[in-house]
């Protein structure tokens, strides 16, 4: 590199050099592209950028006053721990599927105390009502009526199953909001454990 210095593979001299160019008071930490500048008016060598860039990753300084560009996330919201088993449930739908004796779809029916799922094959033109009877028939009979149901408000679970399935048994809704993992992320893992097993 013409009227370069080239620097040769010594730990120490680069080290010096990036020192010279970064930690001192009159140049004042500056970033990757500027001190890769400052460097460049007189000196070179094999992987300067990548020994920048590892250099100031390594700046206690540099860590500590780095500014975050990227937005702060909400708040968690976690849920309230059930009192006993089956009080609380959560109910989502998986599917389409692949096609087997005319079943594409599974509802899944998960406990939130602890954590017994309970799965329901149907397809995926089920309605609200026909997921209100599926819980009714084989679920209500052996666990009883919960105090909450949270649901990710799919187009299977509308108002209207929520509504007619609540009124008739006196629980109490409560809705989360369609992949918010924060409020029901275990239904969602349990989804991904099925997807895996199928």
């Amino acid at each position: 590199m013409e009227g370069r210095i080239y620097v040769p593979n010594n730990r120490k001299i680069k080290e010096e050099i990036l020192k010279e160019n970064h930690d001192l008071v009159d140049v004042g930490h500056p970033g990757q592209h500027r001190m890769l500048k400052l460097i460049k008016r007189t000196y070179w060598w094999p992987g300067l950028k990548e020994n920048i860039k590892k250099y100031i990753q390594g700046c206690f300084k540099c860590q500590q006053k780095k500014v975050q560009h990227q937005r702060k996330a909400g708040e968690l919201h976690s849920l309230e721990i059930p009192k006993g088993p089956w009080q609380e449930i959560s109910i989502n739908i998986i599917g389409p599927l692949p096609k087997s004796n005319g079943i594409d779809t599974i509802v899944v029916i998960v406990d939130q105390f602890t954590k017994m799922i309970r799965l329901k094959t149907t397809t995926m033109n089920i309605s609200s009502e026909g997921i209100a009877k599926i819980y009714r028939d084989k679920i209500w009979k052996l666990h009883g009526i919960p105090r909450k149901i949270l649901s990710n408000r799919g187009s299977q679970f509308t108002l209207k199953f929520m509504e007619e399935f609540t009124k008739v048994l006196g629980t109490k809704r409560q809705l989360s909001t369609a992949y918010y993992p924060q409020t029901d992320g275990q239904i969602e893992r349990i989804n991904q454990e099925i997807g895996m097993f199928l």
